[in-house]
Formats: structure tokens, sequence, C-alpha cells
């Protein structure tokens, strides 16, 4: 059962940047993720390990289907995400380069995130089933309809857009995930 901690003991222990910390943990409250008590001046979180309900769990989805309606929408109307330019490097010798247009980083920022997002709440999800709030096969289920989620919005893009150029970006930009089961 995870214990109540103070913002600042948690600041301490995550450590980074002071503004992004604030807003990750509004992040987080808004998500359900955490609880929140104040006593005197002093805030407290302790993370919600209750399961969400098959209710609870449509509302994500929700939001996560008309996230992916905008993408679609978005790659729908972009007729390319990157352009070429040639570079010389110092011996003189050049080559062509695709790089990313502004909009075209800006939808893969977008769809970054909500890959990002959505496996938080699949590694959340495997994490509930061990503590047995919900069943391995609802998480499993659940697992498997944000996996149908992402696959959806990848095959779309790679399936119109420049494979070796999108390939770099989400290597370059992968981000590290950590988390305690």
């Amino acid at each position: 059962m995870p214990e109540w901690i103070s913002n600042n003991d948690l600041f301490r222990k995550v450590g980074g940047n002071k503004a992004t910390f604030t807003k990750e943990i509004k992040n987080l409250l808004d998500q359900d993720y955490l609880q929140f008590k104040q006593v005197g001046n002093r805030h407290y979180y302790k993370r919600d390990d209750s399961g969400d309900n098959e209710i609870g769990f449509m509302g994500i989805m929700k939001l996560f289907e008309d996230n992916q309606k905008t993408e679609l929408d978005e790659i729908e109307r972009l007729t390319t995400i990157g352009y070429g330019i040639y570079n010389v490097n110092e011996s003189g010798y050049g080559q062509w380069e695709n790089t990313l247009t502004n909009e075209g980083k800006e939808l893969l920022d977008h769809i970054q995130s909500e890959v990002d997002r959505a496996y938080i709440v699949m590694v959340r999800m495997n994490y509930q089933s061990k503590l047995r709030v919900i069943t391995q096969r609802i998480a499993d289920e659940r697992t498997k309809r944000l996996q149908q989620h992402i696959d959806k919005i990848m095959t779309a893009l790679t399936s119109k857009y420049d494979n070796k150029l999108i390939k770099e970006y989400f290597q370059n930009h992968l981000k590290r995930l950590e988390f305690k089961i």
C-alpha cells in the first residue's frame, strides 16, 4: 500500500526541473493516478492503485480515440512531413538529407506523447492486475485495445510518409520510462 509523501520529499526523490515536476504532478492528478491531501500549507500525494472500472476505461479510450482522429485528419491533410536539404561536408562532398517540417515535427511530437500515455496506461493496468485490483484477463483485453490503437496510427503514418524519417524521429525521441512494479 503506498504511503503519503510530501511535495518537497517527492521532488527531492525525483529531482529535475521544478516547473516540469509541478506540471507532471498536475497531469497525474488530472488523470487520477495520484491522490492528494493538504495538511496546513503542506501538500501530500500517494499513488492511486484503484483500478478503472469499465466506464472509466471507456472514458480513457474515448480520449485516445478523439486524439487519434485529430492525428489521422492531420496525416490526411499534410502531403509531406519532411523536406530535402543538400549538405556539403568539409571535404566538399554533398548529400541529400531529409528533415522534418515544423508541422511534421508537431504531428510526430503529438503521436509520441499519445503513445507514451498509452504505454503508461498499459503498465498501470499490469500493476493493477498484480495487485489483483483488476483481473489479468481484463488487463490483457485492455492492453490489446490500446496496442491496436497505437498500431492504427502508426500504420497510417508509415504508409504515407518517409519511413526512414519517421524511424529516425522515434529513435531520437524515445523516452526512458521507468516504473516500479
